[in-house]
C-alpha cells in the first residue's frame, strides 16, 4: 500500500470511527477536514496528528505515515489511521484533555475490536512503539498550530456532511 492508495481508503476508515463513537460513546460530529501534513520527526519522536480545538480540521503527519508504510503490513497501516483518526475525533468532540482522550479512545477500541491482539488495540494500549519501538511519541497541545505548513486535503473525507453536494 502507499500514501496515494491510503488516501483513497481513508474516508471508509473515517466513516468505521464515527460509527464506533456513536456505538460507544453515544456522540457524533459532523464537519471535519482532514489535512495531511509534513511534520517530519524529530527529538527520535513525532507527533500523529493534532485537532485544533474548537476547529473543524484534523491533520496528520505525513512523515511517520510514510514510514509505517514503507515498513509495516497493511493491518497495521490500516489500524494505526483509524487510531489518529479516533483520537483526533475524540479531541473534536470536545475531549481536550490528552488523558481522558486516550482512555476514551482506548474503551472504544477495545469495545470495536474485542480481540486482544488486534492492531488497532496494540495501538491503543501501546502506542506505535509496539511496531517502531526505535521511536517514542511527543505530544505538542492544540493551540501550537503548525502555521505556514502545506495542507494536503484528503476530498470526500467526512461524506456525512457532504450530502448536499451533487
Amino acid at each position: 500500500m502507499n500514501l496515494h492508495d491510503l488516501k483513497k481508503i481513508m474516508p471508509d476508515i473515517f466513516d468505521k470511527v464515527k460509527k464506533d463513537v456513536r456505538n460507544v460513546y453515544n456522540r457524533h460530529r459532523a464537519g471535519l477536514s482532514l489535512g495531511l501534513v509534513e511534520m517530519g520527526m524529530f527529538q527520535q519522536g513525532f507527533i500523529g496528528g493534532m485537532h485544533f480545538h474548537p476547529g473543524t480540521e484534523i491533520v496528520m503527519n505525513k512523515t511517520p505515515l510514510k514510514l509505517i508504510l514503507e515498513t509495516q503490513p497493511p493491518e497495521v497501516v490500516w489500524a494505526y489511521t483509524y487510531h489518529i483518526l479516533l483520537h483526533e475525533y475524540i479531541h473534536s468532540l470536545g475531549v481536550i484533555n490528552e488523558h481522558q482522550c486516550r482512555e476514551i479512545t482506548l474503551k472504544i477500541t477495545e469495545d470495536t475490536f474485542k480481540d486482544s491482539g488486534h492492531p488497532a488495540i496494540i495501538l491503543a494500549k501501546k502506542g506505535i512503539g509496539a511496531y517502531l519501538p526505535e521511536l517514542k511519541m511527543l505530544y505538542i497541545p492544540p493551540e501550537q498550530k503548525p502555521e505556514g505548513m502545506t495542507i494536503e486535503y484528503v476530498y470526500g473525507f467526512d461524506r456525512e456532511s457532504q450530502t448536499y453536494f451533487s
